[in-house]
């Protein structure tokens, strides 16, 4: 029982220094902030500043990812990637910014599903996060 115990510990100490390293630039849990959002040609914003953007998280995720890759979160609030190496920062960046140019809609909150009511929401200004 003592050398089974050992065993475990051993094992254990080691695991840190076996996981894999994220590569540099890489990210696991992501998510897109937005400024100057409009509809049908009008402002939305008042306050022109970027700001973090749930709805169009979910769909720069969802629409550039296979599920098995990333998928977002309606518990976390950002995409998260299933791939021990992350997703790269600079492609996430541009997805955002590539969504925001090209529209997004309303999410139902419980489902998660993109609810089209009229005309996509459109932003002058995004950029991609990461941790």
């Amino acid at each position: 029982m003592h050398f089974a115990t050992t065993l475990f510990a051993a094992v254990l100490a080691l695991l840190p220094s076996v996981q894999a390293e994220i590569p540099p630039g890489n990210w696991m849990q992501l998510d897109c902030y937005v400024g100057y959002v409009y509809k049908d040609g009008q402002m939305l914003d008042t306050n022109h500043n970027l700001h973090y953007d749930w709805q169009l998280t979910a769909q720069a995720c969802n629409n550039n990812y296979a599920s098995s890759v990333a998928k977002y979160s309606i518990g976390r609030g950002r995409c998260i990637a299933y791939t021990s190496d992350g997703l790269n920062g600079a492609d996430w960046w541009e997805n955002c910014k590539k969504q925001a140019q090209n529209g997004w809609y309303d999410v139902d909150r419980i489902t998660g599903d993109v609810v089209i009511n009229g005309s996509p929401y459109k932003a002058y200004d995004a950029e991609g996060r990461g941790y």
